[in-house]
């Protein structure tokens, strides 16, 4: 229906509804599969990560570690480069949250595991992103270089994060900083981090900082 400025309705020649449902989860529908993870688009990775995971295999980590590669590969494909502004933060943001669960799920950070991925990726979506195949060197070398850049901080921020947390019930902004300005911590993962211990974070004042 169309419904006017006073109120009014009337017929639409189209009789169809949005529903905001997305190709994958469509796709997941069709095939009868509980999660989009579970569709051949994610599949081949889910699976290498579930390989990869040893003993630690948690589902959560791998579909964060899955999508949030894809992502920050589209984007770099697309001009982007990791920064800590605009969109080359939301790229750093995907690729060390990423990071952080791949090691959540005991893989060795100084392997290949992202070209591993990356490689299956292109070899799912090329067909119909070509770009990816075009800017795979970029793509691998961003996500790479970026991987080395956080891996040689994150085991000493975490272990930080937990001896100045031990006996807190919220993060402060001075804490929240020094995890961002040292360890090169987002803020997101700093709340990620103390949502896991059912803690709060002074996420105003770490603006402010």
């Amino acid at each position: 229906y169309f419904k006017d400025e006073k109120g009014n309705y009337t017929k639409l020649k189209q009789k169809n509804v949005d529903t905001g449902l997305g190709l994958e989860r469509m796709a997941m529908l069709l095939q009868g599969k509980e999660t989009p993870f579970d569709t051949e688009l994610f599949k081949p990775v889910m699976d290498k990560l579930q390989e990869l995971a040893r003993e630690n295999d948690s589902i959560e980590s791998r579909r964060i570690v899955a999508e949030h590669l894809r992502a920050s590969m589209m984007i770099i494909q697309d001009g982007g480069l990791p920064s800590n502004v605009d969109r080359g933060y939301i790229l750093r943001r995907l690729i060390r949250r990423m990071i952080r669960h791949a090691r959540k799920l005991n893989i060795d950070l100084n392997s290949d595991f992202e070209v591993t991925l990356a490689e299956l990726i292109i070899n799912k979506y090329s067909k119909y992103y070509e770009e990816l195949s075009k800017n795979k060197e970029r793509i691998i070398d961003e996500l790479t270089k970026e991987k080395v850049k956080f891996s040689k901080t994150l085991e000493k921020g975490l272990k930080v994060f937990e001896k100045e947390t031990a006996n807190l019930n919220k993060i402060d902004k001075d804490l929240a900083f020094k995890l961002y300005d040292t360890y090169g911590f987002p803020i997101e993962l700093t709340c990620e981090l103390a949502e896991e211990k059912n803690m709060e974070v002074d996420t105003e004042g770490f603006k402010e900082k």
